[in-house]
């Protein structure tokens, strides 16, 4: 090619790449996430919505979709009757609370004390749904909890108290894990779902997000099967679960207490029935294994493995700091006496001994090593701010800047008249949420929500704690797992 057709060539291509440039230049942006609201895309609290979610019918969807001739009646009086010694109340062959014993002769859990009765194991004779002993409380968005690899799409909350007692404070907490319908496609399948949370935020009718909301919990929306459906109550943080906060004033201990329970179909040839069964406390260690004084294999297990989880802890964000301890060392009940769900007063009193001045080095070689400026101190009062009691009760600061929200006496959602807030319905018809909810929580959740949606991909800070090292294959795009 001669030097005359080789500068026209050049020409043609550098005016083709400027002409390139500039229709890139002038493509439209991708259209801005529409604002996101609290109260209609993450807390929903307000009462003329949550009238399609009583818990009779929750109860009985439950039994429904199953596939057994179980009713929800059959369900709610079977879940009681855990809370009693056998032959129970209600089903004589199901789980009680007197199924396994300690050495020492008294009912246990997974190894641990457990009470037996409770006051509240009572309730399985009874029938609540006639006088509507529960009313649903708050219907809570955490798409915040869909794992990075996309392996379910969140997790989807209905929060109900009993009403039937002044006495009596009794919250149910079903925490459904929607999966993913094309797991292949990793998080990018979960857009549906991001997108309908998103939506609902521009929907002025209360009636028509009542309805839509009803059709995800009760329906599923196209590609997506319902949220409230026995397989999604299976227990762990993979496959959701039932959690309950109990505390019956006038007792002589009444103590809050918080239980966590699974679903599962049970089958004895072809005669299956759906059963409530107790399940292990996420992150519920009980705080003798902090205590240098207990030598036992068990409690040295733990301690080596609660080492591991100090990077976690060290995170310099109330949102994002975490746990997660193998369930071999959780309870089942968070407070069978002896307040064991107090971590730092044991780790504290056996910091005199070899195991208890072992532990305490190691946790700071490891805030060394991650250039934390954390006390091993406050690295327990952080995992116990992670436990049901701590997360519950517990507020202020815990370190390098990081305080503890509150809750509202000892829930984050609360039926309490006097809390109500004013909301779309008119004066004084929501439900409360609590201060760590509505001022740390929530404005948290929507961020993340609003950057899936603008970028579809997870937020920078859930990689980054994997990337080193120390983190979780199933890293979740960023939450704290226990609050409402």
């Amino acid at each position: 090619m001669n030097r005359v057709l080789r500068v026209a060539a050049l020409s043609a291509v550098a005016l083709l790449s400027v002409a390139a440039a500039r229709r890139r230049s002038f493509l439209p942006p991708a259209p801005p996430v529409a604002e996101l609201n609290a109260t209609r895309s993450f807390a929903i609290t307000d009462k003329a919505i949550l009238d399609g979610f009583a818990f009779e019918r929750l109860m009985n969807a439950l039994a429904q979709r199953s596939g057994t001739p179980t009713t929800g009646l059959q369900l709610y009086q079977q879940w009681l009757d855990t809370q009693n010694p056998k032959p129970g109340l209600a089903v004589a062959d199901a789980p009680h609370c007197d199924d396994f014993l300690l050495p020492d002769g008294k009912p246990s859990f997974n190894g641990f004390p457990r009470r037996c009765p409770t006051p509240e194991g009572a309730l399985a004779s009874s029938n609540p749904f006639p006088g509507r002993e529960y009313i649903p409380i708050a219907v809570m968005n955490r798409f915040d909890l869909t794992p990075i690899d996309g392996s379910h799409c969140g997790e989807y909350r209905i929060v109900y108290a009993r009403v039937a007692s002044p006495k009596d404070e009794l919250h149910f907490i079903f925490e459904a894990v929607l999966p993913n319908p094309h797991p292949e496609q990793g998080l990018t399948a979960c857009r549906p779902v991001a997108q309908f949370w998103a939506d609902l935020s521009s929907v002025d009718s209360l009636s028509e997000r009542r309805a839509k909301l009803e059709e995800l919990f009760f329906d599923g929306i196209p590609g997506f099967e319902p949220v409230i459906d026995a397989a999604h109550y299976a227990g762990g943080v993979e496959h959701g679960r039932v959690r309950s906060a109990q505390m019956t004033l006038g007792q002589a201990e009444n103590s809050l207490r918080f239980y966590q329970f699974r679903l599962a179909k049970n089958c004895a040839g072809s005669n299956c029935r759906l059963m409530m069964l107790p399940d292990m406390l996420e992150n519920m260690p009980p705080g003798r294994l902090f205590d240098g004084h207990d030598t036992s294999d068990p409690a040295k297990q733990f301690r080596d493995e609660f080492v591991t989880q100090v990077a976690r802890l060290a995170i310099r964000d109330v949102n994002l700091f975490f746990l997660e301890t193998s369930p071999k060392y959780s309870m089942h009940e968070s407070d069978p006496g002896g307040l064991p769900f107090i971590y730092d007063g044991p780790f504290a009193a056996s910091q005199n001994t070899p195991a208890g001045k072992d532990f305490s080095d190691r946790i700071q070689a490891e805030l060394t090593r991650t250039g934390s400026t954390l006390t091993p101190l406050l690295v327990i009062n952080r995992a116990e701010s992670l436990n049901c009691v701590g997360c519950h009760v517990l507020s202020g600061p815990i370190g390098e800047g990081v305080v503890l929200p509150r809750a509202v006496g000892a829930q984050h959602v609360t039926e309490n008249p006097n809390e109500m807030r004013d909301g779309d319905g008119g004066p004084k018809t929501r439900f409360g949420v609590s201060p760590a909810v509505q001022d740390v929580f929530l404005p948290h959740r929507i961020e993340i929500l609003r950057s899936f949606l603008a970028t579809g991909k997870p937020p920078v800070h859930s990689k980054s704690i994997d990337d080193d090292g120390t983190g979780s294959s199933k890293m979740t795009l960023g939450g704290r797992r226990g609050v409402q």
